[in-house]
């Protein structure tokens, strides 16, 4: 049985492994260059330069491997990728006889939009930080509402960019023009001070029945960039209050699928869900090592079988050195954070693949450099 995976990144390496753990064929449909096209995972590899923001041509490069594999299932692994295919669904499910992994358009918007899904959370009690739709005539209003120190967040953006920090009304002035600008609607939304302190991902797989079958907790003690980035270094915890909030934002939206959820913890030591991510994270391998084939579930309840809960083993840690290289270049904390960034060998210590590691570190010498990167992280 073919499964075709399409968008790549760190995450592609882990899914193909676990895809073929269960036995499956695994297609690809991959950025030239990608890190994921070494894998020995991968029984066919397609490479393509389109970027899945131009969803017609990405189209015209998806059709082609459709036509020559007969693809059971389809799943996005970035945000570009599920969007597209969340679009696409039923177009290519009736056309190919196959399953897109993704939910109706509809619904994914409402989890990938910001703002539909904190007014969501507002309408069904469910932690979040306060947060207002901005527009140029209520900025003042809103303001007034969320208070200072408070950020402007696009509704729609990827990796922290556009996400700026404004201190008072005329700053969020001065400020709001040019995000709208770069990255379309925007929200007003409080400032949740966490002080340095480990934020959250949920992964979970709520199945057609409503059913949620495994639920991955982690805790990202360190990321890069500093000022919101990426894992450098996460262990899995258990975590019922996580689980529940999750699980009822996904009742909520009647979310069939994989969601990973983005969750900060208040000084007061309340959850506050931020955002969800409708796709495969990088960090689906914490759940790999810890026991949970995230993967096979995914394929196995689109195809209708049979699927069974994984034995979900906690307190697995797991480093991408690469970025964790760059995170101990960066951090002022670099020799007095817990566990010891030194510590490279232990029982329950994973490490990404090899070939990850180079990319990861070059990854983030060249973010270092961009100075566009640079800009679209300086308001936080």
């Amino acid at each position: 049985m073919n499964i075709l995976i399409i968008g790549g990144g760190l995450q592609a390496l882990s899914v193909a492994r676990s895809l073929k753990k269960e036995g499956y064929s695994v297609i690809a449909l991959l950025h030239e260059g990608d890190v994921s096209t070494k894998s020995k995972y991968i029984d066919r590899l397609y490479t393509t330069d389109v970027t899945p923001t131009c969803q017609k041509e990405y189209l015209a490069s998806v059709l082609p491997v459709l036509q020559e594999q007969v693809i059971s299932v389809i799943i996005p692994l970035s945000d570009a990728t599920a969007e597209f295919l969340s679009i696409y669904k039923m177009e290519l499910e009736n056309k190919y006889n196959l399953k897109c992994a993704i939910p109706d358009y509809d619904i994914f918007q409402k989890a990938n939009d910001k703002w539909l899904l904190l007014d969501l959370c507002k309408k069904n009690n469910i932690p979040h930080p306060k947060t207002r739709l901005l527009n140029s005539d209520n900025l003042q209003e809103a303001a007034n509402k969320i208070g200072f120190p408070a950020l402007i967040k696009p509704n729609i953006s990827v990796g922290a960019r556009g996400i700026t920090m404004v201190c008072s009304l005329s700053d969020l002035q001065d400020k709001y023009d040019g995000i709208v600008k770069l990255y379309g609607e925007c929200t007003l939304q409080e400032y949740v001070d966490n002080s340095g302190a480990p934020y959250y991902n949920v992964m979970m797989y709520r199945t057609k029945m409503g059913d949620i079958v495994n639920v991955v907790v982690i805790e990202i003690i360190r990321y890069y960039p500093i000022k919101g980035g990426s894992s450098s270094f996460c262990r899995t915890i258990d975590s019922k209050a996580l689980s529940e909030i999750c699980a009822k934002t996904l009742e909520v939206l009647n979310w069939v699928g994989f969601a990973d959820f983005d969750i900060l913890k208040t000084k007061d030591g309340d959850f506050k869900i931020i955002e969800i991510n409708p796709r495969v994270p990088a960090s689906i391998r914490a759940a790999e090592v810890s026991g949970v084939n995230f993967p096979a579930l995914i394929v196995n309840d689109s195809l209708g079988m049979k699927i069974t809960p994984y034995t979900y083993a906690s307190n697995k840690q797991l480093r991408y050195l690469g970025l964790d290289i760059m995170w101990f270049i960066s951090s002022h904390k670099r020799f007095s954070c817990v566990p010891s960034w030194f510590i490279f060998f232990s029982e329950n210590l994973y490490y990404q693949e090899k070939g990850a590691i180079f990319f990861s570190l070059f990854s983030g010498l060249k973010k270092i450099c961009s100075s566009s990167f640079r800009k679209s992280k300086s308001g936080i």
